[in-house]
């Protein structure tokens, strides 16, 4: 009887995988900032593959991306994909960009730990695309496994975009900033979630604080709100 739910269950998620992974090629017809955002919401999927979260809020994540978008990143990498809106995001509206690396945490505090099986779905973000390649770390972003996994991937290059959206604590962005900076291209940006969150735990807003006060800096935050935000450095402008 286990054998058969097991099977059972097997047939079950492949038939969601490709029904969501047709729907999802539906929606992928635009690299548009605005029509990537409304694809978000426009997917629906099956089973596992139902939906693509994004906790953020869009009009700050908008703003976020045509910086990003701007920049034409060719190597971008994010520290917390959680369910895969902001890598789906970065991958959809940056069609020049080369690799675009996922680094999650398993079981992570804040959100984060996508099921490895979730990553076919991720691959598919980058479909009818020549140029991207997606790589998927699932590890401490702090280990030394993990930054060796990064150095294989990078093969001697230099991240242009890096969003940090993991470990919120202060001495945790702290460290995946100074570990990953020395990753960075010299015109790199560095992306920062929930620089707007007061909330007992998070430092983000205490390490914003700090940290833009030695590079040239944006701010995305929706006006009157308390929570989330995007923060964007550039690290060759002060």
């Amino acid at each position: 009887m286990k054998k058969r739910d097991t099977l059972f269950e097997l047939l079950r998620d492949r038939a969601a995988f490709i029904v969501s992974k047709k729907n999802l090629r539906k929606i992928m017809t635009s690299d548009k900032t605005e029509d990537v955002l409304e694809s978000v919401k426009k997917y629906s999927g099956r089973g596992f593959y139902d939906k693509i979260r994004l906790a953020q809020i869009e009009e700050e994540l908008y703003q976020l991306c045509k910086r990003v978008a701007d920049h034409k990143p060719k190597i971008i990498a994010e520290i917390g994909t959680w369910n895969g809106g902001t890598f789906y995001v970065w991958t959809r509206t940056n069609p020049q960009a080369e690799k675009i690396i996922s680094i999650d945490l398993p079981d992570g505090q804040y959100g984060g730990g996508y099921d490895e099986k979730r990553i076919k779905f991720f691959k598919e973000f980058a479909h009818g695309r020549d140029k991207n390649e997606l790589y998927f770390i699932r590890g401490d972003s702090k280990s030394k496994d993990t930054t060796e996994k990064l150095e294989n991937i990078l093969k001697g290059k230099k991240i242009d975009f890096l969003y940090i959206d993991g470990d919120h604590t202060y001495e945790g962005i702290k460290k995946d900033f100074n570990i990953y900076k020395e990753y960075m291209a010299n015109d790199g940006l560095i992306g920062f979630h929930d620089i707007n969150t007061h909330k007992e735990g998070y430092g983000v807003v205490k390490f914003w604080n700090e940290i833009k006060e030695q590079y040239r800096y944006e701010e995305f935050i929706k006006k009157d709100s308390k929570v989330m935000g995007n923060g964007l450095i550039y690290l060759n402008k002060l």
